[in-house]
């Protein structure tokens, strides 16, 4: 219980030694954005300096890219900005990119399908080869090597033309 209370004074001390500080800096520029521009607003007491007013509107040129100040009799205040604008770009929203990604899955599925459709269809007639019968070896019998020379037989029985005709 005491630690409980310890813990609660020490809330209670920070709370009270501390000031509330806000983020909000009364003495900005405001900035304020249109459909195709964008507004700066002086603080209440302070104006622009070229177009001696209080707020500003600036339209999404590059050209329109650079400091602005507003002022007042003993103080400034500045904002930079920097528009950069696309000419040659698209603007891409959800519904196009599922759109490609969509049509590029069908076109994928048709492309497989005509290949397959293309591969498989058999066909029928009658051959033709560019084959002469004349280039054609015709059957030998089974194991026989198509090879015009007979090998040579080391180690088998002699036959009657293996002998040197050895008559004097």
């Amino acid at each position: 219980m005491k630690g409980l209370l310890f813990l609660h004074a020490c809330v209670l001390l920070l709370w009270t030694q501390t000031a509330f500080v806000s983020c909000i800096d009364a003495k900005a520029i405001k900035v304020d954005e249109l459909h195709d521009a964008i507004r700066l607003v002086c603080p209440e007491t302070f104006y622009f300096l070229l177009p001696d007013t209080n707020n500003l509107t600036l339209e999404y040129k590059d050209a329109n890219s650079g400091e602005y100040r507003c002022q007042n009799d003993d103080e400034t205040l500045s904002i930079y900005v920097k528009f950069r604008t696309c000419d040659n770009c698209i603007e891409m929203d959800t519904a196009s990119i599922a759109g490609m990604a969509i049509g590029d899955v069908v076109a994928t599925c048709v492309v497989g399908v005509a290949v397959y459709l293309f591969a498989s269809v058999i066909r029928s007639g009658p051959v033709t080869s560019s084959h002469k019968k004349s280039d054609r070896q015709p059957p030998g019998p089974r194991g026989a090597s198509n090879d015009p020379y007979q090998a040579l037989r080391f180690n088998s029985p002699k036959d009657e033309y293996d002998k040197l005709n050895t008559k004097r």
